[in-house]
């Protein structure tokens, strides 16, 4: 199953509901794919990138700043790239 992370929606502060559970913005979900999900589709969720923690020059973890609302500086903000299976 895919993942996705909770956006909150318009306002950003929406959490939802997923088989009894309830996730708030920011929180990571597992859905089943195969069928169109309301909840992607109006912005509740979007699809989860593979991203890696980002570093300093000095190859030190960067911190979240909590602070900056929506945004999380401790991870790259470009998705980590996709491998091939190839020769």
């Amino acid at each position: 199953m895919p993942k996705y992370v909770v956006t909150g929606g318009a306002d950003g502060m929406s959490g939802i509901e997923v088989d009894g559970r309830r996730y708030e913005p920011g929180d990571t979900v597992d859905i089943a794919t195969g069928k169109k999900d309301w909840r992607i589709e109006a912005g509740y969720l979007e699809l989860a990138s593979k991203s890696k923690r980002a570093r300093t020059a000095d190859g030190h973890f960067v911190a979240d700043d909590p602070t900056t609302p929506g945004v999380n500086e401790a991870f790259d903000s470009k998705p980590a790239p996709k491998t091939t299976g190839g020769k």
